[in-house]
C-alpha cells in the first residue's frame, strides 16, 4: 500500500529527496521508447522553436536537441525537482545555449500566442486537469500549422498497473485523437506500437488549425 501510494504521488509530481534523487533516472529509463517514437514522428526541424511539456528527467530534451541541432527548445514541468534535475542534465550535455527549462503549468502557459512551431509531451497527459481546455491552451501558444506530438500509454496497457489512482486519467489512442480534434487540431497520425509488450507506445500527432478551419470543422454537415 505504501509503495503504491509513493509511486502514485511521485509519478504525478516528483518531489522531496526521493523525487530529486531517483525519479529523474526512473522516468528517463521508462520513457525511452515513448520519447524516441514521439521525437521521430514530430520531426523537429533545425530552426524550429519547440516546447516540451512535462519533460520529467529530461531525456526528451536531449533527444530533441540531438534531432534538431539548431532548434531552440523551451521546456516546462510542474515539478520543481524535475526542473532542477533536467537543468543539471542539459548543463552536463552542454546544451544550455539551446535548451531552457522552467516550472510551468499546462493550464496556463506563460508564453505569448503563436510562439512555437512544435510541441512535445511525453507521459504527462494522465495528470492534465482538463484535457480539452489544456489542449486549447497548448494550441494558443503554437503557430498556425504548428504540430503537437503527444506520447502516452493506452488505457488497456497502463490501466491494470494504475487501478484506483486518484486524479489519473487514461485514454485509448482514438479517444485521445477525438479530444484533440475537438480542441482545434487536425489529427495527422495515430501510431500504436509495442502492443505485444506489457507497456505499449502511443503517439498522436496533430496540426493546429486556423480559426476559420476550426469553425468549419465544428459546423454540422448537411
Amino acid at each position: 500500500m505504501y509503495v503504491d501510494s509513493l509511486l502514485r504521488s511521485q509519478f504525478g509530481k516528483p518531489s522531496g529527496l526521493f523525487g530529486e534523487l531517483f525519479m529523474g533516472p526512473i522516468l528517463n529509463l521508462s520513457n525511452t521508447r515513448l520519447v524516441s517514437a514521439a521525437v521521430e514522428l514530430l520531426d523537429p526541424q533545425p530552426n524550429d522553436t519547440i516546447l516540451d511539456i512535462g519533460f520529467g528527467g529530461g531525456h526528451s530534451l536531449v533527444a530533441l536537441a540531438t534531432k534538431a541541432p539548431r532548434a531552440k527548445i523551451v521546456a516546462v514541468d510542474y515539478s520543481c525537482e524535475m526542473v532542477d534535475t533536467a537543468a543539471r542534465l542539459i548543463q552536463d550535455k552542454r546544451l544550455t545555449a539551446r535548451v531552457a527549462v522552467q516550472w510551468g503549468d499546462v493550464a496556463k502557459l506563460q508564453f505569448h500566442a503563436g510562439t512555437f512551431h512544435k510541441v512535445l509531451t511525453v507521459n504527462s497527459l494522465y495528470y492534465w486537469p482538463d484535457l480539452p481546455a489544456n489542449l486549447r491552451e497548448v494550441g494558443r501558444v503554437m503557430k498556425r500549422g504548428g504540430q503537437l506530438a503527444a506520447a502516452f500509454r493506452s488505457a488497456a496497457s497502463l490501466g491494470p498497473l494504475t487501478r484506483d489512482w486518484e486524479g489519473f486519467r487514461l485514454y485509448e489512442p482514438q479517444e485521445f485523437a477525438d479530444i484533440m480534434r475537438g480542441a482545434g487540431f487536425e489529427v495527422l497520425r495515430v501510431e500504436h506500437r509495442d502492443q505485444w509488450q506489457v507497456l505499449d507506445t502511443v503517439v498522436v500527432v496533430g496540426r493546429k488549425l486556423s480559426a476559420r478551419r476550426i469553425a468549419n470543422q465544428s459546423m454540422p454537415k448537411s
